[in-house]
Parts: structure tokens; C-alpha cells; sequence
């Protein structure tokens, strides 16, 4: 995948530090002792089988998920309870497996969104624009005719508007043609290049050589080993490929 120079990473101050943290969903414990540190301009490729706790983990950072211990901080201070709301105060952008978008409002209007909701000026969406012409042309269709790599464009767009200074992304490839996957593995080189810390769970293992700076290998809840390069071992033993 030639297209994605990986980032270049100096040893700069974490960004977002995990520290040992349990979750899950009510009394399923997903998530054991999961730790991770992300610094600015650096993309943590995070890997694993289905069932491992990727998803979750993302989701527990946030505090969408139950939380029964652990720590997460953000420049250096501990954030205390999570929430998406206090995330977002806080700078941290998620992109969900979902491509959340609402179809049935235009692209434009699914821009607008969290600009209206956070008070924030409308005339952000020309520079989403410049950043992403298909949706420019695109602007006055309704986001529910999109095809799915645009539909992951559209909720990159939203979430970039709000600027946030670490992103959690959760497998931003599924599903998506060749095209569509190297547009995605631009757009998350481009922003860690812009000094965005960046943590992305990805399958495709092309997409995460090309793009991380490390690759955190998850099994049975928690990080077992971060690596600079993703290698067969590691493939076969935590992807089984």
C-alpha cells in the first residue's frame, strides 16, 4: 500500500495514557488490566481476533460501556468518570464501526449537526468541503444514498469539525472497495501528520503496516505486547492470518 507513508513520530508527551482498565457490560467483564499510551502525531494500530475487546475497550475510554476500574488520562491529568460529553470537552473524536451519519438528512445538514449542537460556527463546513470535495458535490444529497466509503468520509468530516486532538477510530475499513480503503488510510496518515494522536482498530493489516507508528496486539481483554511493525508471527498468532 504504497500510498500511505507511515508518520513520523518524535518522542513527545502522551496524549492519552490508559492505565489499567476493566470493563464490560453489567456483570461481563470484557476488558482486564488494558493499557495503552498514544502521543501526538503517533497512530497505535490496536489488532486482535473478533471477540477480544477492541470495540469495547474504545467504547470504555469514552464511557459508554461499564467501567469497573482503571484510570484514563488526557495531557497528563486524570479525566475521572468518562462520559462521550466530558470526551468531547476534552478533545477526543471517536469514529464508530457504525459510520453513524443520519440518512435521512443531507450531507450537509449531518455536517451542520455538530456544529449547531456544540455552538460552534457553521463556516466550518466550507473548510470540511476543501478537505472532502465528494461531499461537496455531493453536499444537497441525502446522506442514506451515500455509498459506504462516502458514508465513512461523512462521519470523518463531522468528527474533524469538531478539531479534537485524539481520535479513537474503530474499524474504519470494513466493508469498504479498494478505493475507499486507501482514501481512509490517507485521511488517518494526514491526521496524525497534523499532531493528532490517533488510535485506530483495524483488520486490514495492509491499511495498519502503512499507517501505524506501533501496533498495541490484544488477546482475552487486554495488550499483551506493542510492537513497531506488524510482522507474520505477530499476524498469525493474534489475526490467525
Amino acid at each position: 500500500m504504497p500510498w500511505c507513508a507511515r508518520p513520523i513520530c518524535t518522542a513527545r508527551p502522551s496524549m492519552l495514557d490508559v492505565s489499567r482498565l476493566q470493563a464490560g457490560y453489567g456483570r461481563a467483564r470484557v476488558v482486564h488490566d488494558f493499557s495503552l499510551s498514544v502521543g501526538p502525531g503517533e497512530v497505535l494500530g490496536l489488532v486482535g481476533r473478533n471477540g477480544v475487546g477492541k470495540t469495547t475497550s474504545l467504547k470504555a475510554i469514552l464511557g459508554l460501556v461499564d467501567v469497573f476500574g482503571g484510570t484514563v488520562s488526557v495531557r497528563g491529568h486524570v479525566a475521572g468518570p468518562m462520559s462521550p460529553v466530558s470526551a468531547c470537552r476534552l478533545g477526543i473524536g471517536y469514529v464508530s464501526q457504525q459510520r453513524e451519519v443520519c440518512p435521512e438528512l443531507t450531507v450537509e445538514q449531518n455536517l451542520m449537526l455538530p456544529l449547531v449542537a456544540n455552538r460552534l460556527s457553521t463556516a466550518a463546513v466550507d473548510g470540511a468541503y476543501q478537505r472532502f470535495p465528494r461531499l461537496a458535490e455531493r453536499r444537497r444529497q441525502v446522506a442514506g444514498s451515500l455509498s459506504g466509503g462516502e458514508r465513512k468520509l461523512l462521519a470523518f468530516a463531522r468528527i474533524m469539525l469538531l478539531t479534537p486532538s485524539i481520535y479513537l477510530i474503530d474499524e474504519p475499513t470494513e466493508g469498504l472497495m479498494p478505493k475507499a480503503v486507501d482514501e481512509i488510510g490517507h485521511l488517518i496518515a494526514t491526521i496524525a501528520r497534523d499532531g493528532a494522536a490517533v488510535v485506530v482498530v483495524e483488520q486490514n493489516l495492509a491499511l495498519v503496516r502503512a499507517v501505524a507508528t506501533r501496533v498495541a496486539l490484544m488477546n482475552n481483554g487486554r495488550i499483551e505486547a506493542t510492537v513497531d511493525s506488524l510482522g507474520a508471527e505477530e499476524a498469525e498468532r493474534y489475526l490467525g492470518v
